[in-house]
Order: structure tokens, then sequence, then C-alpha cells
């Protein structure tokens, strides 16, 4: 798949795509602000291991090639 997306230069919707959840923070008196409350964002599982696989590609190419110092 992420093969596919390089030679095509296209990301799909579907990776892209997330879902917040709003949880309410323990121990508030009062849950009229937004202080009051955490947000968390769900991503696309897929869509996350594929741009981990591609930045772990990226990092190891850009190593061998030269372009970033190995002390980094």
């Amino acid at each position: 798949i992420a093969n596919a997306c390089f030679d095509t230069g296209y990301w799909p919707q579907h990776f892209k795509q997330s879902i917040s959840v709003i949880i309410p923070k323990p121990g508030k008196p009062s849950y009229d602000k937004a202080k009051s409350f955490r947000p968390i964002v769900l991503l696309n599982t897929m869509g996350k291991l594929i741009e981990k696989m591609i930045a772990r590609r990226l990092q190891f190419e850009s190593i061998e090639a030269g372009v970033i110092h190995p002390c980094q």
C-alpha cells in the first residue's frame, strides 16, 4: 500500500480521518469550562502504521545516502 501511495503521489482520505473523544477530568467541581475536559484524537490505525513505515524507510535511506549526519 505504501509503495502504491509513493508511486501515485496520493495519500487516501481514509488514512487522514480521525475521531476526537472528549473525556472529563476527574475531581473538577464544575464542568462549565473547557479546562475541565481533555480531548483525545484517535487516528486511523492503518494510516499510522504506514506513516511509521514510511518514516523509518526515509530515515534509513537518508542516512545511507549521507543526507543526515550519523550523530543525529
